[in-house]
């Protein structure tokens, strides 16, 4: 559908009020819903090689695990990097050197003989890689919804649990079946196949085929082809950074990532550590992301329409509480029940975040507020993956990290609980403020909207 830059945009066929129909924007949700899928399933899984690398070269669970902690530390700090790049140069660019990285990551650990080799090629390599190509995807949907942003971000967060599903099982049959190099080098290949075909149909923004965003009423300013004024985007970071808002959503996702970062790795070794084959305690994390593919989707459409912090609150108890049977589950049967019980609150853990970004600050270009978020994530993962390691080989016991788990999830639902109020945006009227200090005092920022206490 063509845009019409001197009468405005060509709305007679697109003034939708059903909230779901068909445009381009779900080819765009498909694609980065695919590419989270294969890009972040391997280190979702990560639990599936502990075991193997354990056995092969005689490692510690620690210094095995300490290549996911290195590979999440990496992901945080290039995170706002990433975020900027997406904002600035768009989100296929960076998919195209983000997938590159992943394919030679991934080649490379097949070859590993020595723990410095997995770092550097899990560790740091496809750490780079996934910041680069998945920190600018959720605010590249973002741009491609006017309206019923929840639903498109809840297709997204479903994928996510996906994927694990998915891959878990797979790893953990490839890797009886070729082992666990072939396994990365067969995953590698395959990924690299998929992400080229992806990236040959994306398109950064519903200007670049004449089209406007999904929802587009009228009335709705007139979207521009061309990405957001650079100046502008600069400008904004700074901005942002005035809000409590930004620096706070970062440290929530750093408590959340660390209370399921413990579960995820772990269950596996878990599992095996009580006489559970390796193949059945790759199911259990099928089962957990299998289950959390319901409330990754309800969680973004409820948060949109609903109360956001309650919903994100509500999110982080279950995956607190949830943890707590983990302490007398030995049988197989009761894995499972934890399996289902604890990816209910799992999934609902990230979801509300990409609504939050928009309801605190609208439509400007929020890559480098996720990007911050995902360096809170990233920490989080980082600690929470190997940690775990770390406190068995210590006490050959994993109740301490259990109880970490715990109590980081905890700790973030009361962090929501102290956010701003979403009712209005926190920088109203940003495009204004930028021109206005561009033109009179380049230096200053303006101050973030005052904001009531009333509840979400």
């Amino acid at each position: 559908m063509p845009l019409d830059s001197t009468t405005g945009p060509a709305l007679s066929g697109s003034y939708q009020t059903r909230t779901f129909y068909w445009h381009y924007a779900w080819v765009i949700v498909s694609i980065i819903a695919v590419m989270q899928m294969v890009g972040a399933s391997v280190r979702m899984a990560f639990g599936v090689f502990i075991d193997p690398l354990t056995a092969t070269y005689g490692w510690g669970q620690g210094t095995v695990t300490f290549a996911y902690a290195l590979a999440s530390i990496v992901t945080a700090l290039v995170s706002p990097l990433a975020g900027t790049f997406g904002d600035r140069l768009g989100a296929r660019r960076a998919m195209m050197v983000g997938s590159v990285l992943f394919i030679i990551g991934m080649g490379l650990t097949g070859t590993i003989t020595k723990p410095w080799q997995l770092y550097l090629y899990f560790g740091v390599l496809l750490g780079v890689a996934q910041a680069i190509f998945l920190v600018p995807l959720i605010p590249a949907a973002m741009i491609w919804f006017r309206r019923h942003l929840g639903l498109g971000i809840g297709v997204l967060m479903a994928a996510w649990g996906v994927g694990p599903a998915l891959a878990a099982p797979i790893m953990g049959l490839l890797i009886e079946q070729t082992g666990w190099k072939g396994t990365f080098w067969i995953t590698g290949a395959a990924s690299g196949v998929i992400m080229a075909i992806l990236i040959a149909f994306f398109r950064d923004r519903p200007s670049d085929m004449g089209l406007l965003p999904y929802g587009a009423r009228p009335g709705d300013p007139l979207p521009t082809r061309k990405s957001i004024d650079k100046s502008k985007a600069q400008l904004f970071a700074r901005y942002i950074r005035e809000t409590k808002a930004y620096w706070n959503l970062s440290s929530i996702h750093f408590l959340g990532c660390a209370g399921h970062a413990i579960i995820i790795v772990y269950i596996i070794p878990i599992a095996v550590h009580a006489g559970v084959s390796l193949v059945a305690a790759a199911s259990l994390l099928t089962v957990m992301s299998a289950v959390s593919v319901s409330t990754r989707l309800l969680v973004p459409i409820l948060s949109e329409r609903a109360g956001t912090k309650t919903t994100m609150t509500i999110a982080y108890i279950l995956q607190g509480v949830t943890v707590i049977p983990l302490y007398w589950t030995h049988d197989l049967w009761q894995f499972y029940v934890f399996a289902v019980v604890f990816g209910i609150g799992y999934g609902g853990e990230s979801g509300a975040f990409p609504i939050l970004n928009r309801k605190y600050y609208g439509q400007a270009p929020v890559g480098v507020a996720h990007g911050f978020q995902m360096l809170g994530a990233g920490l989080g993962m980082a600690v929470g993956g190997w940690i775990g390691g770390v406190i068995f080989d210590a006490l050959k016991s994993y109740d301490v990290a259990i109880a970490i788990s715990i109590a980081a999830s905890l700790a973030g639902a009361v962090s929501i609980v102290l956010l701003e109020p979403t009712h209005k945006m926190l920088i109203p009227d940003w495009e204004a403020d930028a021109d206005a200090d561009a033109q009179q005092q380049p230096n200053a920022a303006p101050r973030a909207a005052p904001s009531s206490e009333t509840a979400d």
